[in-house]
């Protein structure tokens, strides 16, 4: 069994209804997608049903585990045990005059 520490900020810890908890995944070498899809949300679906498009993370949303920031394509990471996973928004500025 592989636990994870999730941190959800913003717009994500809306989504789930809570800012920290760990979650223990049921089989080893999970994936940080394994983890979203276990993350069930207010509105009825799952983590990763909401962050991710065609099986990579959409563009407006971040998904960091100890510290490294993943790539859209990254979400099969396998994880370790133990690691903090931190998904959140991501803030862009519009530029104007």
């Amino acid at each position: 069994m592989t636990s994870a520490k999730i941190a959800a900020l913003g717009t994500t810890r809306k989504m789930l209804g809570f800012s920290r908890r760990t979650v223990e995944v049921e089989f080893d070498n999970a994936t940080v997608a394994d983890v979203l899809r276990q993350l069930p949300t207010l509105d009825g679906r799952t983590l990763y049903d909401n962050l991710v498009c065609d099986g990579r993370l959409r563009g407006d949303f971040a998904v960091v585990v100890d510290g490294l920031s993943l790539k859209a394509d990254q979400l099969n990471r396998r994880l370790q045990g133990g690691e903090e996973v931190v998904t959140m928004a991501i803030l862009r500025h519009l530029h104007g005059g």
